[in-house]
């Protein structure tokens, strides 16, 4: 019970409003940061892992929300749909395949996918001047869009890391003809329905923990409400393609040290 209220209410809000602010302007789901956060407060990692999940499904929907309002344009249903469907195909596969691969080779593939990502979103040329899908073949863009959720999910059980993180640089350089801002919005579309069925079942397994979410939650929202908005109006695309850059890296860097063991990870003794 301890580990669970570690957490003040001050520190819940401010964490909250870092993940709303990072993921309206990214299209990144949060996890990367609030989970390692709950943890370091001393929450049992899947605790921590069950919390951050819980704020992804309002925060998405909330994001979509605004979206509809400010740039509806930049709101691929139909690639969202699909992204959504690969990830339910992907994230079954991953859990098979971390049973039966090298986890530290797939480490390191994911890695360097992530940090060639960063490179191109740094100092690449602007990816996609329109705001949707690209213009070839739809049979052909609704396959990749499809595997790229796949990806998505893949990516997710074997790293605890899926989502905008994948989604996005693959909307841009992979399937292609879309903008950041189109790639962002489309990513936090796609987390709605998948978030939404994993938080449930963390729900029932008792990982959130109420007292960190009632405040986290809330503040996520709000955060991502302003930050939908300065995305889509406010802040240049080339700086939110830089700033995505800088975000991948800090992804890279996460995943290159080694995960903490599970008995510590869940250890309710120490203060």
């Amino acid at each position: 019970m301890s580990a669970r209220a570690s957490l003040s209410p001050g520190r819940a809000v401010l964490l909250g409003l870092t993940a709303g602010l990072l993921s309206g302007l990214f299209g990144i789901g949060g996890g990367l940061v609030v989970g390692p956060a709950l943890a370091l407060a001393g929450l049992p990692l899947a605790v921590a892992l069950g919390t951050s999940l819980s704020a992804v499904a309002p925060v998405a929907a909330a994001a979509a929300v605004v979206g509809l309002r400010t740039a509806p344009e930049q709101l691929a249903w139909f690639s969202a749909l699909l992204v959504a469907v690969g990830g339910q195909v992907g994230a079954p596969l991953g859990a098979r395949l971390i049973v039966a691969l090298p986890e530290r080779r797939l480490r390191q593939v994911f890695v360097l996918f992530l940090l060639l990502a960063a490179v191109r979103s740094l100092v690449g040329p602007p990816a996609g001047s329109g705001g949707g899908p690209a213009a070839f073949h739809p049979a052909a863009a609704a396959a990749a869009t499809l595997l790229l959720g796949v990806l998505a999910g893949l990516t997710s059980s074997l790293f605890g890391v899926g989502g905008g993180v994948v989604v996005v640089p693959g909307l841009m350089f992979g399937v292609g003809g879309f903008s950041f801002r189109a790639a962002a919005a489309t990513s936090l579309l796609a987390m709605i329905p998948t978030s939404a069925l994993g938080a449930w079942l963390a729900a029932r397994q008792g990982r959130i923990a109420a007292g960190v979410a009632r405040w986290l939650v809330p503040a996520a929202v709000a955060a991502v409400v302003g930050a939908v908005v300065l995305r889509d109006r406010v802040v240049p695309p080339a700086a939110l393609a830089r700033g995505f850059g800088l975000f991948l890296f800090f992804a890279a860097l996460r995943l290159l040290r080694p995960p903490a063991p599970a008995g510590g990870a869940d250890s309710r003794s120490g203060s």
